[in-house]
């Protein structure tokens, strides 16, 4: 067993670019299975941002050193534009090919299922709430910033993971160590993988500071990515339920302005559209196929 610290191990795995982020596999599996009828940037698009490792291994690419000197990529369209279609189907192909990595721990299959649903269940609520609150202008960056927000904590299980697979497999992880790893490390870890992976500039906030009691007098999009959170954990996306959750008490939606009978019915979208017995169902409601939101 190493006697290294945890936190500089897994810094050394993400400065040797050790650790892949995983895909969720149902994910996967339909990238697969529909990578080969995509014919334009926009259907390609469809496909990564069902998930959060797609979408950073896209904009890994789109800002890497070889387009040092270029305007940082911001969303999926621009980012494609700049990669092109067949390299960015390539970086589709490669991430959706990767086996899961397994330990006696099995820390991704415990994990993962319930990080990609909060994570794509903010994004859809982020996205939802920028369109209820007049924000339209918003909605897409606002997706983005919900998928992506806890990215620190899908690189943390990705890299207990490999921890393990390194030789520690004397190492029991029990989840209530498990979820104090992720708990204090993932705003770190995910400012260190937005500044290493030069990650869109305006999500940086989001992702290493979502957890701030305070919110800015300008905040509107973090406001919106936080709301989602705190909804999500309302409902009980992810590993977490909270059931004490007022939602019209928080000061995101305060700050938002919105209403008590849209904040049931956002509540009554995200219960709809990923508590389902379904693992593929929350793939249904990808903010194409969501109907406008109306004026409250």
């Amino acid at each position: 067993m190493s006697e290294k610290p945890l936190a500089e191990a897994l810094e050394e795995m993400l400065s040797a670019d050790r650790i892949n982020l995983p895909v969720y596999p149902a994910v996967a599996r339909r990238a697969r299975a529909e990578m080969q009828k995509v014919a334009t940037l926009e259907e390609l698009k469809a496909l990564f941002e069902q998930d959060p490792a797609l979408t950073c291994n896209l904009f890994r690419a789109a800002n890497s050193s070889f387009f040092k000197g270029l305007k940082q990529t911001a969303s999926l369209e621009e980012a494609m534009t700049r990669l092109g279609l067949e390299t960015s189907r390539q970086i589709l192909k490669k991430a959706c090919g990767q086996p899961s990595a397994s330990s006696p721990n099995k820390i991704l299959p415990r994990y993962l299922p319930g990080l990609w649903r909060h994570s794509l269940g903010c994004a859809i609520g982020s996205w939802w709430l920028a369109n209820r609150c007049g924000y339209q202008g918003l909605a897409a960056q606002a997706y983005l910033a919900g998928l992506l927000h806890d990215v620190g904590k899908l690189f943390l299980i990705a890299g207990l993971e490999q921890v393990i697979a390194d030789g520690n497999d004397d190492i029991a992880l029990a989840d209530q160590i498990i979820h104090e790893i992720l708990d204090t490390m993932h705003t770190a870890q995910g400012r260190h993988l937005v500044e290493t992976w030069n990650l869109p500039e305006p999500f940086l906030p989001i992702i290493a500071e979502h957890h701030e009691k305070a919110l800015g007098r300008q905040d509107i999009l973090p406001a919106m990515v936080r709301l989602a959170n705190k909804s999500c954990r309302k409902v009980g996306l992810g590993w977490e339920q909270d059931r004490t959750l007022v939602l019209p008490t928080t000061a995101e939606a305060q700050f938002l302005g919105i209403s008590e009978i849209a904040l049931a019915e956002f509540e009554i979208m995200l219960e709809d559209g990923f508590l389902g017995e379904d693992e593929d169902l929350a793939l249904t409601g990808m903010p194409v196929r969501l109907p406008k939101n109306s004026s409250d």
